[in-house]
């Protein structure tokens, strides 16, 4: 039997969830949670195979709750359920330890796949959005490659310390947060309005980073930024501007 724990915040989705998983015979349904702290401290009493994620935006992000989870049962497959449909968010998603990701519009009706899936220790990414994922860890991969053979060329005795150095200051503080809030699926007005900056600044910034990446599309730039780990979202660097207009990290 597959033991799954059901978190989910909305009425409507966590009974859907249920009517699809209740009639599998192979699967027990070892708990029902409504809120991210009990969603953590049952995972970490009942060690259940599946835990199943389905989240609003207003509360704490998914990709934020995988790690905490797998810290307290390393064995448990996450599958994430989400309003979006977008490569970048499945890919972070990913990253972040999430073995499956739905989109719930289009793929309720695979749920059950999913879990039988993840439960074998695969990776399950809904249809729609999959060639893309690919694609895009595809493009990281082969980035990732030709960036260390350049840096042995020009920095043949270079120490990994070095080359952390140079990670750390290739983005400023504002493009940081901007990659930071984009990643969080905020759009350049939304953006300039959390950063308390005009909207046109946003798009310069977005040039800048796009000639610094050499990537075109905003999800690639995302997933870029948190494959070289220009990003941290266990810590979120948002940055602030105080009244003098200067900037302080939160």
């Amino acid at each position: 039997m597959i033991s799954i724990l059901i978190a989910s915040w909305i009425d409507v989705d966590r009974n859907s969830i249920l009517s699809i998983l209740s009639g599998q015979k192979d699967f027990l349904i070892a708990g029902v949670e409504k809120d991210e702290v009990a969603a953590i401290m049952k995972s970490e009493k009942l060690k259940p195979d599946i835990l199943i994620l389905d989240i609003p935006q207003s509360s704490i992000s998914c990709t934020e709750l995988a790690p905490i989870i797998h810290r307290r049962s390393p064995s448990t497959g996450i599958i994430m359920l989400s309003d979006r449909d977008e490569e970048n968010y499945a890919c972070l998603a990913i990253k972040a330890g999430i073995q499956g990701f739905l989109v719930k519009k289009t793929d309720m009706n695979k749920l059950a796949s999913a879990v039988r899936i993840v439960n074998n220790g695969e990776v399950y990414v809904n249809d729609s959005i999959l060639h893309r994922v690919f694609d895009t860890f595809n493009l990281m991969s082969r980035i990732h490659a030709k960036e260390q053979h350049l840096y042995k060329q020009e920095t043949p005795s270079g120490s990994s310390a070095n080359y952390q150095r140079i990670i750390n200051s290739f983005y400023t503080p504002t493009e940081r947060g901007i990659i930071t809030l984009l990643a969080q699926g905020n759009s350049d007005d939304q953006i300039a309005d959390l950063l308390h900056l005009c909207a046109g600044t946003i798009r310069n910034c977005m040039t800048t980073i796009r000639k610094k990446t050499r990537m075109k599309s905003r999800s690639q730039i995302v997933v870029f930024s948190i494959y070289y780990g220009l990003i941290n979202f266990d810590k979120l660097e948002i940055p602030l501007f105080n009244e003098t207009g200067n900037i302080f990290m939160r």
